[in-house]
């Protein structure tokens, strides 16, 4: 359970009624034992344990736009003993977004130094805005 996912670049993207996750960032989903459920967070006894011994870093969303996601617009998770780092989202838009299952957060949004800049809207909210 080690690796690196560093480095990762997403840019001028359109992404338009989604009927799963828009953004994803963080452990596979899988349905092999001590993975993240599949049927997350949806199910209520099943579970999505983040990996401690991948390291994540640089990774960048820039100018996306997400028209009338059916469910929330995503997931953005890491370990907070090894935390996600330098994520940047640029422009990230979510347009009429889904409240299923985060309400007002929209996001499942966890041990990650996030930062929002542009007109990133709504703010996942373990980020931070930057002011340009």
């Amino acid at each position: 359970n080690t690796g690196a996912i560093t480095d990762i670049f997403y840019e001028n993207i359109q992404i338009h009624n989604a009927s799963q996750w828009a953004i994803w960032i963080g452990p596979q989903q899988a349905a092999f034992k001590g993975a993240c459920s599949l049927l997350w967070p949806f199910i209520p006894e099943t579970s999505c344990p983040i990996p401690s011994g991948i390291k994540w870093n640089n990774i960048v969303l820039r100018n996306i736009t997400i028209n009338s996601p059916q469910i929330s617009p995503g997931v953005i998770i890491g370990n907070t003993s090894n935390p996600i780092q330098n994520v940047l989202f640029d422009n990230v838009i979510v347009n009429d977004p889904g409240s299923r299952p985060w309400g007002s957060k929209y996001y499942a949004c966890s041990g990650v130094e996030g930062i929002a800049q542009g007109k990133t809207e709504p703010l996942p909210p373990c980020f931070k805005r930057k002011l340009t």
